[in-house]
């Protein structure tokens, strides 16, 4: 099955996670203002263009497949994540410890995708994922039962859901965030990265429209700070725009770099995402530690979040190397004794 993957969108996933950690790093404002406009769009984008078709008619097995894609994870690595919860405030980590009844609370949290970790601050992603997977997929098996299943209906679905959003903020009954502009917005790129599928969209020069897509979010982040996860009102829609343009570019770069020896190590990595996901702020903290013993500085500063306030101008070139190599060094080893484990049983019943 990993033979017939397009690579290419292996490579995307790898430069928008890669984003992603420099967006947490503490990287200069404008550097993390450009990168927040469209980096996480790109990952719904692609996720919807990787929707598979048998999904939107077997229902059962599609939704079954994104909730062990997105809801699985999200459980699994909160609830690791938080029995070591006071283990991590010994080390300096956290500020305040669970008790019991926390504990219980931030369980039922888990499991209900209202909250997880701070560590875990990126997995947002995962409960907007979820959400804007399921609403998709119900939304395509409704057009696909009324064979109603065109490009131009899906299209008019991603604008409703846009109008929607736009128009969310005067809603009288307040809803978790999660059933806000934040989802829709996710459900729309999802929506959009399945129908630009669909459309077999090709450019004759990938590389130069690539580039020339990724200007409108360059000169964009000179004038306007947008973000999926807080834009509200008329702005939804120029934050969709704008993203649109962003995810686009990296989508064309990627198969552009599809072409060159530096694709294997991109698809490496966009492989591994959510293991960068979840680890990346953890990784910070050995980076933190360091400086704080060098510069002689207490290490009741570990506890800043993602990253120390004050530190030298290049220190976040180090959180985000940190932030990429550390997960995926914790994913060579956890697959190497899950390797070892299963060659071992395997033998012992040769």
């Amino acid at each position: 099955m990993r033979n017939n993957r397009d690579k290419s969108l292996d490579i995307a996933k790898a430069i928008c996670i890669i984003l992603m950690v420099v967006g947490h790093s503490g990287c200069p404002t404008y550097l993390n203002d450009f990168v927040y406009m469209f980096h996480m769009p790109c990952f719904f984008f692609v996720s919807g263009w990787l929707l598979n078709d048998k999904y939107i008619t077997d229902l059962k097995t599609g939704l079954i497949q994104k909730a062990k894609g997105s809801y699985y994870p999200f459980v699994k690595w909160t609830l690791i994540f938080l029995l070591f919860h006071n283990v991590f405030v010994s080390m300096h980590i956290y500020e305040n410890s669970y008790s019991w009844q926390t504990f219980i609370e931030r369980i039922v949290r888990a499991f209900t995708m209202t909250g997880s970790e701070s560590l875990l601050g990126g997995f947002w992603f995962l409960i907007s994922l979820f959400w804007a997977s399921i609403i998709s997929l119900l939304f395509l098996n409704m057009l696909s039962r009324k064979n109603l299943l065109t490009e131009n209906n899906v299209a008019g679905g991603v604008i409703s859901i846009l109008v929607t959003a736009v128009l969310w903020h005067f809603n009288p009954i307040p809803l978790p965030q999660m059933f806000g502009e934040q989802t829709l917005l996710a459900t729309a790129f999802y929506l959009s990265g399945y129908l630009c599928r669909k459309k077999n969209m090709r450019f004759d020069y990938q590389l130069i429209a690539g580039l020339l897509l990724l200007i409108v979010p360059a000169i964009a982040a000179f004038f306007v700070k947008l973000n999926m996860a807080t834009v509200q009102g008329w702005l939804v829609s120029v934050d969709y725009a704008i993203a649109m343009a962003g995810t686009m570019s990296i989508v064309l770069l990627s198969r552009e770099l599809s072409r060159h020896r530096i694709a294997p190590i991109f698809a490496y990595i966009g492989d591994k995402t959510l293991y960068i996901l979840a680890f990346h702020f953890l990784a910070f903290k050995p980076v933190s530690f360091v400086y704080l013993h060098f510069n002689g500085l207490p290490i009741d500063l570990l506890t800043m979040f993602p990253v120390l306030e004050e530190t030298n101008s290049w220190m976040w070139i180090v959180y985000v190397i940190s932030g990429i190599i550390f997960p995926l060094a914790i994913w060579e080893l956890i697959h190497h004794i899950f390797v070892s484990n299963k060659t071992s049983t395997s033998k012992k019943y040769i």
